[in-house]
């Protein structure tokens, strides 16, 4: 059944960050003259001050995800709360939750619904996440569209954790002060947001993974992007996965954790999850 592909979703969070291969280029434009004469200070301040002050929101999401040759498309929500939980539901044909996602500081779960299958992890369990601090205030500031390092527990970051140099695609921001990866920020020169962020393994200048922010709205005064992309590659097969998103609001109705009937669900390892991922991009 192709709603299986949503194991992907997990591949995207769990393995990306392990892959070796560069997958997507990107280009936010020409950076203006006048934006040449800024300082790594001014330019941490101005992405800090757009930082979203609601501390809860909701969205409709669609979902393109490809993997080899595998395909699927389906609608859902994006729900988070700051600090707290990010939880993604996949629902098919407008009716039925074929997946889930939920993260929460100290765990990652997955929960199939098609199948009754679910996968529940700490970042530790995961070796790459766990050496290279990658945790869920990571995720949580890739969702948001932020400026970050790893270990950062979701504070802004400051400017003396930078370097930055103006290039022919956007003003970049870089922070390697993690032993295994380090991160490249690409500042969109228009509206001074991250266009992209890249994770880049130390002393590499191909990335693991990228992901790409466009078409921002506005939520409250502060913009949500409306698009995210994010590619890697796994095994030898390039993985992207695109969200549409709309109707962001403030909202804080719902249930932030997930509970698993066991009588019902079956839970699998992490490992055994991995080598589903693997089969469907083959």
């Amino acid at each position: 059944m192709r709603y299986s592909v949503i194991f992907l979703v997990c591949g995207v969070l769990l393995a990306s960050c392990g892959s070796k291969k560069h997958v997507m280029g990107s280009n936010t434009g020409n950076i203006p003259d006048a934006e040449k004469g800024i300082s790594v200070s001014e330019l941490v301040q101005t992405i800090n001050s757009k930082r979203i002050a609601e501390p809860a929101i909701s969205a409709k999401i669609n979902l393109s995800l490809n993997a080899g040759v595998n395909s699927a498309r389906v609608g859902g929500s994006l729900k988070m709360k700051r600090n707290d939980v990010i939880q993604i539901s996949l629902v098919a044909l407008g009716l039925m939750e074929v997946g889930r996602l939920e993260l929460t500081p100290d765990y990652m779960m997955v929960v199939d619904r098609v199948n009754h299958q679910y996968v529940k992890s700490s970042y530790a369990d995961v070796d790459f996440l766990n050496k290279a601090g990658i945790d869920f205030y990571t995720f949580q500031s890739l969702f948001w569209d932020e400026l970050f390092v790893l270990n950062g527990k979701g504070e802004a970051p400051t400017d003396n954790q930078y370097s930055f140099k103006v290039a022919t695609d956007g003003i970049q921001l870089q922070n390697s002060k993690s032993n295994s990866v380090a991160l490249t920020f690409l500042v969109n020169a228009a509206n001074m947001l991250v266009g992209e962020t890249g994770f880049f393994r130390a002393g590499s200048e191909i990335p693991v993974l990228k992901w790409k922010y466009s078409e921002w709205a506005k939520l409250g005064e502060q913009s949500f992007p409306g698009s995210m992309k994010i590619s890697f590659a796994l095994d030898r097969n390039s993985v992207e996965a695109l969200f549409k998103i709309s109707n962001v609001k403030p909202d804080s109705s719902w249930e932030t954790r997930t509970e698993i009937n066991k009588n019902r669900y079956s839970e699998i390892s992490l490992q055994a999850a991995f080598q589903r991922i693997l089969r469907l991009a083959e």
